[in-house]
C-alpha cells in the first residue's frame, strides 16, 4: 500500500541560487536530502549568475528561488513564470529584514515597490521568521496567506549530545561567524574593551574580510580570543557558556539556532528574528549599553544559567522533523491565491 505521504510520482524541485558560497543558504539546502523529502521530491539546485535576465527552461514541477529580488532581477521573476507556465514558483526569502532596510535604503518607497512586483510574480513566499514575514506583510502589501514561516536548519552532529556548560569562575562566551559589517562582532569587541562585561571571556571564531579591522579593535584586550575558522561547532560550542550574536540585521539567525541545540542560552541583539530565539533561550541585548548588558548577565548568570541551557536545548527539540513537516506539507500543497491584495498607498508615489 501506498502512504499518503509517499505519492508514486515524485515532485521535480529545483532551487535557484545565484550564489553556491552564501553558507548559510546553501546549508540550508540540506532539508531536501533527507528521506522524508526524498520520497515526495527529488531535487536539484541550478546557479543562475546574478547578472541573468532571461530564465532557463527548467523540467520541474516547483521552483524555488534563494536569491533576494533587485529591481534588475524583476526581469528574470517574470520571465521565470513565462518560460515555466506549469511550474509552480515558491520565493524564500534569505536576506531583507527591517533592520536590513533600516540600515542599507534610503528610499523606501522605490525599495517597496519593487517588493510589491516581486512578490506578485511568485505563487507563494516563504519567511525565516516570523518577524520578517509581518515586516514583509508591512513592505509589500502581501496577504499572510501567502506567506509561510520555516525556520531554516542545517545539521550539526554532536550538538544536542554536548554537556551542559559548568562555568568557573569567568562566564566563557562565545561568538562566531563571518567576520562582516552584519555580524556585529566589533560592536561586541567594543563593549569587552569598555569593560562591560566584567568576570568575562570573549571566545570569537571566523573568518572574513573584516578580519584584521576586529583584531586591530581587540588590541592586547586580554579578555578576547580569536580561534580562527570554526570547522567543528560542536568542539567551539563546547567551549563556551553563552553565545552572543550581536547582528545589525539577521532573517533568522543560524548560530542562535544551534547555540540553543548544544544548550547554550544566548544574548542576541534586538533585530529580527534574533528576537524570537531568545524566548526561554536567553535574552536580547543592547550590545551598545552597559546597563542593558549588566542587566543580561545579571539575569543568567550564575543562578539561572544551568536552567537556561536546558530551555535553550528544549526550545529545538525535534526542529529538524517540524521543518521536514513543513516544507512536505508546502511542496503538496496548493499555491495560496489571493485576489483581494491591493497595493498599499506608499506604492502610488513611488518613482517609475
Amino acid at each position: 500500500m501506498t502512504s499518503a505521504l509517499a505519492p508514486t510520482t515524485r515532485l521535480r524541485v529545483a532551487n535557484l541560487l545565484d550564489d553556491c558560497s552564501l553558507g548559510g543558504v546553501t546549508r540550508a539546502l540540506g532539508v531536501f536530502e533527507a528521506e522524508a523529502l526524498c520520497q515526495i521530491a527529488e531535487a536539484s539546485t541550478i546557479v543562475v549568475p546574478p547578472a541573468t535576465m532571461v530564465a532557463p527552461r527548467i523540467a520541474a514541477d516547483v521552483i524555488i528561488t534563494h536569491f533576494p529580488p533587485n529591481w534588475r532581477r524583476l526581469a528574470l521573476l517574470a520571465s521565470l513564470k513565462l518560460r515555466n507556465p506549469k511550474a509552480r514558483i515558491i520565493h524564500v526569502e534569505h536576506s531583507y529584514t527591517r533592520a536590513w532596510e533600516a540600515i542599507h535604503v534610503a528610499s523606501k518607497s522605490r525599495f517597496r515597490a519593487m517588493l510589491w512586483l516581486a512578490m506578485r510574480l511568485v505563487d507563494q513566499i516563504v519567511c525565516v521568521s516570523h518577524a520578517q514575514a509581518e515586516w514583509l506583510q508591512e513592505a509589500a502589501g502581501i496577504s499572510a496567506d501567502r506567506i509561510t514561516v520555516i525556520h531554516p536548519h542545517a545539521e550539526n552532529p554532536g550538538l544536542a549530545d554536548l554537556p551542559l556548560p559548568e562555568p568557573g569562575e569567568r562566564l566563557q562566551i562565545g561568538a562566531y561567524g563571518r567576520f562582516c559589517e552584519q555580524k556585529g562582532f566589533d560592536i561586541l569587541i567594543a563593549a569587552f574593551r569598555k569593560g562591560w562585561f566584567p568576570d568575562c571571556d570573549l571566545v570569537l571564531g571566523g573568518f572574513g574580510e573584516d578580519k584584521m579591522k576586529l583584531r586591530a579593535l581587540a588590541g592586547n584586550c586580554p579578555a578576547i580570543r580569536f580561534t580562527g575558522k570554526v570547522d567543528d561547532v560542536a568542539t567551539f560550542l563546547q567551549a563556551c557558556d553563552v553565545v552572543a550574536v550581536p547582528s545589525r540585521w539577521e532573517a533568522y539567525g543560524m548560530v542562535a539556532n544551534e547555540a540553543r541545540e548544544a544548550g547554550r542560552p544566548i544574548l542576541v541583539a534586538p533585530v529580527d528574528g534574533l528576537i524570537e530565539q531568545a524566548a526561554g533561550a536567553g535574552e536580547v541585548v543592547d550590545f551598545t549599553d552597559g546597563e542593558s548588558i549588566e542587566a543580561a548577565l545579571g539575569a543568567l548568570w550564575p543562578a539561572n544559567l544551568r536552567e537556561l541551557a536546558r530551555q535553550a536545548r528544549a526550545s529545538v527539540r525535534n526542529c529538524h522533523e517540524v521543518r521536514l513537516m513543513q516544507w512536505s506539507a508546502l511542496l503538496r500543497s496548493a499555491p495560496a491565491k489571493s485576489q483581494s491584495e491591493k497595493r498599499p498607498a506608499v506604492m502610488r508615489t513611488a518613482p517609475h
